[in-house]
């Protein structure tokens, strides 16, 4: 009974996979380059110093705000890459104490996106934020980039004729 339970379950994991690709047909395929997050706190030795990923953030935001975009491993499949750079500042503890009296403070995580058209180069979107961390960036960058660039003027018309 278990192992037909753990098979439904991957099945239906299987399906929705694959309605997700085709649903996704007619959306642009994005690759996503590997982007390490540098540490700039003071604090921080180089060899202590730990290194996140960004691309994967970016990734997992872009599905979780529902953009209508495929991401794909391979850039020779793909119609456009995002490219990133960030930077992260840990609080120090000083300020840290300094902040709880009065107020603001906290960790500092910044990035910066462009998305390029594979074909051309052209860069078709950038953004710059500034939050308290990783996640909450790569998702303020996936909601914007839906909202101010996939789903206004030309680009929306486009999508539309694609599917």
């Amino acid at each position: 009974m278990r192992q037909l339970t753990t098979t439904a379950i991957l099945s239906g994991m299987i399906v929705f996979g694959l309605a997700s690709v085709v649903d996704a047909k007619g959306d642009f395929r994005v690759f996503i380059e590997e982007s390490v997050t540098e540490d700039i706190s003071n604090e921080v030795d180089e060899a202590d110093e730990a290194r996140v990923d960004f691309g994967l953030a970016i990734s997992a935001a872009l599905i979780k705000k529902d953009v209508p975009v495929l991401v794909v491993t391979d850039r020779t499949k793909s119609d456009w890459t995002i490219r990133s750079v960030s930077t992260m500042k840990e609080q120090t503890t000083g300020r840290a104490i300094v902040s709880g009296l009065f107020g603001g403070g906290g960790d500092k995580f910044e990035g910066t996106f462009q998305v390029i058209d594979n074909e051309t180069t052209a860069v078709l979107y950038a953004y710059n934020v500034k939050k308290n961390n990783f996640q909450s960036a790569a998702e303020a960058f996936a909601k914007h980039f839906k909202n101010d660039f996939l789903n206004k003027g030309e680009m929306r018309a486009t999508r539309q004729a694609r599917k």
